[in-house]
């Protein structure tokens, strides 16, 4: 895929302004696919920054007409057991969407991360989003080190759905401690780069001073496999929601 214009940049004063722009902007584009006679197929993710944009989306389900949506989650750790499910993508996202929404969402699919074979689980789980016609919209996170989805520092740019290891900055992030012995998980399935370059739409959020060099890196600077956000230049629409600090070198 030929590398696209300059991406579609927003900046927001504050959390709050960013996020119910989120939602305007996704429930157009759910609106489109549906007018085209379909159901949505949208690529969903977790971690802390999503939390108030799910808490808002309950609250506007039927502008968002959630109940059509088909989800598929972008990641999931691995291996999951009893005593680690807590602390999982779909714990997560039962916790702090689904459970919540008055009408259930049409489909809802995430991988696997019970599986005895991974390589496999991320095959099917390709299968299933090609069957439902493919992605219409992920909606993306960033990491500090530069992922998107699950996708490290390193990760070619034409990668499919596989397991990784994680990066002791994600571990860091997520778990408070980058040590194995501190966090319930090393190793993730993702969505590839590939996979996400593939979809139709992508929105991408980024919040906070954490951030600004993984935007500026993405947004500015030569394409890296250092900083796989930057392979979102090839995608010919892509939408970054930032507020001030993370856009501050842009």
């Amino acid at each position: 895929m030929a590398p696209s214009s300059s991406p579609e940049i927003w900046r927001f004063d504050n959390a709050n302004a960013l996020y119910y722009a989120l939602i305007d902007a996704i429930a157009g584009a759910v609106a489109e696919v549906i007018a085209q006679g379909r159901r949505p197929v949208i690529a969903l993710p977790t971690g802390n920054t999503m939390i108030p944009f799910y808490r808002l989306a309950v609250e506007h389900a039927e502008k968002l007409q959630i109940s059509q949506w088909q989800c598929f989650n972008l990641d999931e750790y691995y291996p999951i057991d009893e005593r680690n499910h807590a602390e999982t993508f779909d714990a997560f996202m039962d916790r702090n969407f689904y459970s919540k929404l008055q009408k259930p969402v049409a489909f809802r699919k995430i991988l696997n991360g019970r599986t005895l074979d991974p390589e496999e689980e991320c095959r099917h789980y390709e299968r299933l989003i090609e069957d439902r016609g493919g992605i219409d919209l992920a909606l993306l996170g960033l990491g500090a080190n530069g992922h998107i989805a699950f996708n490290e520092p390193g990760s070619e740019f034409d990668s499919h759905t596989r397991l990784i290891e994680l990066h002791p900055q994600t571990l860091l992030a997520n778990f408070h401690g980058p040590s194995s012995t501190q966090a319930p998980f090393t190793h993730a399935m993702t969505l590839g780069i590939g996979n996400l370059l593939s979809t139709r739409k992508i929105f991408i959020v980024a919040l906070g001073k954490s951030k600004a060099q993984a935007v500026k890196n993405a947004i500015l600077e030569p394409e890296s496999r250092t900083c796989p956000a930057s392979a979102l230049r090839r995608h010919s629409a892509v939408t970054w929601f930032l507020d001030p600090e993370a856009s501050q070198w842009i």
